[in-house]
């Protein structure tokens, strides 16, 4: 209550130099506005004031005050009022209408609250002294002995309850009058779901690499285990593979977190096909036999398409270890036109059949929002001799 009622004196005190310019800066710069009729010159005043409150409003500032003003004193609904800058002419025409609200009904309450008191003071004190009167002006008003108290009840009651029905509908228009229109409100969710988006994919980004990482350090580390006093130099070799996949792993993460930052200036490049020798290599030192055949120039691919790939293949490769052991793997690429195929199959181990459960893991999900996101297709599953992972995208997708 009390916040909202200074709310509302700051809008008296806004309004007062607007006052001035209509009742004192406009009659002496016409003069002609003296010699009419009151009504006239009353109309013309108040119109001038009206007219430079709703020019005023238009500057970015006045909408930015009006609004920190409303979450720091109104409450309420207003709470959660967030104040941008005016993007159209409707917003802007709303915002006029607030500020001209504000200084227009905070004047009249600013006047409520200073006559309340100096009517109010002298009645309670000459019925007091046994003569009920206040000041109006010059002259003095008579009130009833025993009419005195409730009159100047009434009077703060008046005052009490104009407080708080202008402060309550302000409380409840602010976010429609100084909140963002549809067009703004639109902007606010396509700009939600495309940081979304971007989470989910940098979620995706970071599963697969950590993933890829963690598994072939896990069989370096299980392969040096078990022939630790026999080959030495083994384990030397297969320690030297962890410590590489460490730092790829780590300056991945490094990469994921940085486009989490807000300042994000020195960003580790993304992995593309470019490395994909560098990944088959990671994978031939924990044992896995893996062919890689290419037919077609990848280095025309479009950077996204290159940089999924890679993650698909990567993701593949990691599956081939987790559930099929170091069995022969092949990786094929064909680009033809305006296609892309990338194919990983590996062979089914010795001694089990490879059972992938149906609609895959979070990896194939993964497999399949990047695919569908560059506009191709997926297909997994065994094919008789193993499993296979095939995917076919356009090379002119954009995400």
């Amino acid at each position: 209550m009390w916040r909202r009622w200074l709310f509302l004196v700051l809008g008296g005190a806004l309004f007062t130099p607007y006052a001035v310019f209509g009742w004192v800066v406009v009659p002496l710069a016409v003069p002609s506005l003296a010699s009419m009729a009151d009504v006239v010159f009353v109309c013309v005043a108040m119109a001038s004031v009206f007219v430079a409150i709703v020019l005023s409003s238009l500057a970015p500032v006045v909408r930015t005050v009006e609004g920190a003003l409303a979450v720091l004193l109104l409450g309420g609904p207003a709470a959660d009022l967030v104040v941008a800058r005016a993007q159209t002419w409707t917003e802007r025409r709303r915002a006029a209408a607030w500020y001209l609200l504000h200084t227009v009904v905070g004047a009249l309450v600013s006047l409520l609250s200073v006559v309340t008191p100096v009517v109010v003071i002298p009645l309670i004190a000459s019925w007091a002294g046994g003569r009920a009167v206040t000041p109006v002006g010059a002259s003095e008003v008579s009130v009833p002995q025993a009419w005195a108290p409730l009159v100047a009840l009434a009077l703060v009651a008046v005052l009490a309850c104009a407080v708080w029905a202008a402060g309550s509908a302000a409380a409840r228009t602010a976010p429609s009058l100084l909140g963002p229109g549809p067009a703004a409100r639109f902007a606010a969710l396509e700009r939600r779901a495309a940081e979304l988006h971007e989470r989910n994919r940098l979620a995706t980004e970071l599963h697969d690499s950590l993933g890829h990482a963690l598994t072939v350090i896990t069989l370096q580390a299980g392969a040096a285990r078990t022939v630790l006093h026999t080959d030495p130099a083994f384990v030397e070799e297969a320690l030297h593979a962890v410590e590489r996949t460490g730092r790829t792993a780590a300056a991945d993460l490094d990469h994921v977190l940085g486009m989490l930052r807000e300042d994000a200036g020195t960003r580790a490049p993304q992995s593309t096909l470019a490395e994909l020798d560098a990944l088959l290599a990671s994978h031939r030192e924990t044992g896995l036999p893996v062919t890689l055949a290419v037919e077609g120039d990848l280095s025309r691919l479009p950077a996204v398409v290159s940089r999924e790939v890679y993650r698909v293949i990567q993701e593949g490769l990691t599956n081939v270890q987790r559930h099929a052991g170091t069995v022969p793997t092949s990786v094929h690429l064909v680009l033809a036109g305006a296609q892309l195929k990338a194919e990983v199959h590996n062979a089914a181990p010795p001694d089990r059949v490879v059972h992938h459960r149906r609609g895959g893991g979070h990896g194939l999900e993964g497999v399949r929002q990047r695919v569908r996101l560059l506009g191709g297709q997926v297909e997994s599953g065994a094919d008789g001799h193993g499993w296979r992972l095939l995917v076919t995208v356009p090379t002119g997708a954009r995400r």
